[in-house]
Formats: structure tokens, sequence, C-alpha cells
């Protein structure tokens, strides 16, 4: 079955566009290697509107922050919601967001456009050069270096271009070939995803997640292993209420002592039993700080399993749809399992053996 009508006129535009900005804007790509003691401004371009691919920008920030300490970075993404997640580096200034109502209004386009034109960086790196919007203020950032991966097809305002990597590799590790650009190799820096949690914060959320549980009756106790589970996800990536319900109280029968906590979103509003914990928090970063202090986190291929493994919590992801080799989890006590071919009694046991091998 074809493309539907719709994708393929997009794809005929985004053709048509690329043909005509070629011819006027012809790309001289060099492989050379970049010169680093010129760096000292970076802005990362990763336009995207979830939580996940936002996620998947941090190793290669915390490559570029261990690669150049005394740099400053300035990082555009899509939404707001997320900046929080990013500005645990040390070497982060702004992190700008491109809302889509940017373009439907030319006039506060504009505003942008001159914005983002107002600094002069010395490398911009561009996440994402099948992106259109990506590419385009690529085009319009003011910078010495910019850096990407090679585009065959695709006019790139690029200087300097990698080879993408082939194969199976993990969408939050590819950022990491673009650091060859400096003469390091992908395995020179940390292969997970991470938020930058301060000791503060992890304090602050060791705090908060007792007074939630408190504000529910819950006396907190030191050593009780505390579990977060997350329902939701999206399309067929979703596990459904019944599938849940099974696991849990199996999970129940096997980890008596523990506490469960059913983390809620605007689109689960209810918990699945009523002898759960429930926690409900929008900043993500917030959010973030109390997984932190949980002993297990399982959910769905989701944001928020990202989110959990970024914070440092052991993370089990259960992937019904997608494949955890691009998707999954990365953290060194993280589990991603397929539950096709498992009852939810046997996923249940499998975790509590993984969470019964952890540090406590």
């Amino acid at each position: 079955m074809g493309l539907p009508l719709h994708s393929r006129l997009r794809q005929k535009i985004k053709n048509g566009s690329d043909s005509i900005l070629l011819s006027l804007f012809p790309t001289h790509v060099s492989h050379d290697l970049i010169p680093s003691e010129k760096i000292r401004r970076i802005l990362v371009i990763r336009i995207n509107y979830r939580i996940g691919n936002i996620l998947f920008t941090t190793p290669l920030l915390r490559a570029l922050e261990q690669r150049f300490p005394n740099a400053k970075m300035d990082i555009l993404i899509g939404a707001a919601y997320p900046a929080p997640l990013l500005k645990g580096f040390k070497t982060v200034e702004n992190v700008f967001d491109f809302p889509r109502k940017l373009l439907k209004n030319p006039l506060h386009a504009y505003r942008y456009i001159q914005q983002l034109r107002s600094s002069h960086y010395d490398l911009v790196i561009n996440l994402n050069t099948g992106s259109a919007s990506d590419r385009g203020a690529t085009f319009l950032a003011r910078g010495t270096y910019k850096l990407g991966f090679n585009a065959v097809s695709n006019w790139s305002p690029l200087t300097h271009g990698i080879e993408a990597p082939k194969g199976n590799v993990h969408e939050a590790l590819k950022p990491l070939y673009l650091m060859r650009a400096f003469g390091n190799q992908p395995t020179d820096f940390p292969q997970r995803m991470d938020i930058a949690l301060s000791e503060k914060e992890h304090f602050e959320g060791l705090n908060e997640l007792k007074k939630r549980l408190a504000d529910q009756g819950y006396n907190w106790q030191e050593g009780v292993k505390i579990i977060g589970m997350f329902r939701d996800a999206r399309f067929e990536k979703k596990i459904d209420n019944l599938w849940w319900k099974e696991w849990y109280v199996q999970m129940k029968q096997l980890n008596p002592d523990a506490v469960f906590i059913d983390i809620l979103s605007p689109d689960v509003k209810e918990k699945l039993e009523e002898d759960l914990y429930t926690l409900l928090e929008s900043n993500l970063r917030t959010l973030g700080s109390m997984l932190s202090q949980m002993s297990l986190f399982v959910c769905g291929d989701t944001g928020p399993m990202h989110l959990a493994s970024a914070s440092m919590v052991p993370t089990i992801a259960l992937f019904k749809a997608s494949t955890p080799v691009l998707y999954g989890t990365l953290g060194d006590h993280d589990l991603s399992l397929t539950i096709a071919s498992s009852s939810p009694q046997e996923i249940a046991q499998t975790i509590t053996e993984h969470l019964n091998t952890l540090p406590h």
C-alpha cells in the first residue's frame, strides 16, 4: 500500500524546495576536523515537541560539556515544557523554544528570527538534517562552523558533515557520532541519558516524595522499596489496564512490603486500583527528582520512561509495538522487556528478580 495523498504531496513539496535551495545556496561540506580551540559559544538545534526526543539530546550535551568545559551552550527545541530537563548542565545558558503558532504568525516569526540571529556562535549543531525546521534554523543562525550528519539528497546549510551511523544504533546515542568532528569517538563519552540532577535536587525530590505520600496517609519507612508505574503511552504503544491489573496483583504478591505509586497524567486521571498511592506533577524536572528517589520505575515505551532513566532510577521499559534496540532504556540497572510473548505474571516475576539484584 502506497503513502497517503497528503504524505506524497508533502514529499513532493520537500523535494522541490530542496532542489531550489540547492541551486540558490549550494553547499560545500567539509569533512576536516573542526578547530576545537576556537569553540566558545555553541548552539544545539533540535526542534521537536516530544519529551523522549528532547531527552535523546542529553548524551551529546554531556559530551559537549566534557569536551568544551569552558564553552557556553544555547539549545533550540520545539515546546517550552521540556526545557527544564536541559537546564541542569553547567554549560547551558539558554533553552529557546519554537512554538508551532509561530508558523501561523509571520510577524512573530520574523521577531523570533531576529532574536535567533542576534547572537553569533562559534559552532551550530543540527541534530536532524532531515527536518526542514531544523535546517531552516541552522541556515538562519549565525555561526562560524555548522555541523550535522551528511544529507544525501537534502539541502543542508552545513560547513562540516559526519556520516550517520549504520545499523541499529539507539536514537539517543546517534548524536554522539557528531563528536567525530573534533577527533573523538562516540564511546569516549557516557552511553546513557542524563538530566544532570544536582545533589540539592535529589534531596528536594526525596522530601517532596515523602510529603506527597504523607498527604495520602503513608508513614515513610526507610528501606522500604518504592515502585513507580506509569500506564500511559501513545497509540499502539499503550498497554491496556486489564494487563496492568493482572501485573499489579502479581507484583503485590511477590513484593508484599513494597509501596506502589501510580503516576497520573492529563490522559490518565484515575488510579488503577484503590490501594495504590498516586503522584501527579506537571514540572518534568520536579517529577524527575522524585522519580530518582524510587527503587524502581515501570512503564511502557513513552517519554516518562526516558525521563525516569535519565533521572537515574532503575527503569523497566515494557515494549508492545516498538523496538527496544532503538528506543529502550540505557541505564546500568535498567531493563527493556518485550511483553508480546509473556503473561503479566511472567513479566512481574522477571521484574521482581531484577529488583532483588539491585543495590540498596
